[in-house]
């Protein structure tokens, strides 16, 4: 069963891969997720397809860079903790709202409990910058850790890597959520 729940997860995280950052800041007044970095990945396509409707664009003749560029004019794209959030929701089958849960929320009690890096496991979160930034654990594989993030430093939603023993490696904590 977990070899089929990865399987599932990981189909979960394409449906991310190439997404671009976006975060609220400043702060805007709107219904949608999608354009405050906390829509999941339906709500991104969908809102991306509308509004290129709108522009007399036809997505399907555009690149994957025309996409990335046309999302990010469009502040279509999503955030740390709205990645982490859906992915959780999604792995664990839990309800957090990902409007109302920040990435410092999700590495603090009571929503999850620190551990030791070397126990880190599939959907546990990696505290940086303080609370300001998240890593999602997609697997341990000896020392090495496979995560996905969102960030404007990396361009959007994408794959990383990191050895436990790296002592460059930057961190705050490994954290996993209370069920």
């Amino acid at each position: 069963m977990a070899g089929t729940k990865l399987s599932e997860l990981r189909q979960e995280i394409l449906k991310y891969i190439g997404i671009p950052y976006h975060t609220n800041i400043p702060k805007v007044i709107s219904t949608e997720n999608v354009l405050l970095g906390k829509g999941n990945a339906r709500e991104i396509a969908l809102k991306t397809i509308e509004l290129a409707n709108k522009n007399n664009l036809k997505i399907l003749n555009l690149s994957p860079q025309q996409i990335y560029n046309f999302q990010k004019k469009n502040k279509i794209g999503i955030d740390c903790s709205g990645l982490a959030c859906h992915l959780l929701n999604f792995y664990f089958n839990t309800k957090l709202n990902v409007r109302r849960t920040s990435a410092d929320m999700l590495s603090s009690a009571p929503l999850s409990k620190q551990i030791d890096i070397s126990d880190t496991q599939t959907a546990d979160l990696i505290r940086q910058k303080d609370g300001h930034h998240l890593l999602f654990v997609i697997e341990k594989i000896g020392d090495k850790v496979v995560y996905v993030d969102s960030s404007r430093k990396g361009r959007g939603v994408r794959y990383g890597e990191f050895d436990i023993t790296d002592k460059n490696f930057k961190h705050n904590g490994v954290f996993r959520l209370n069920r």
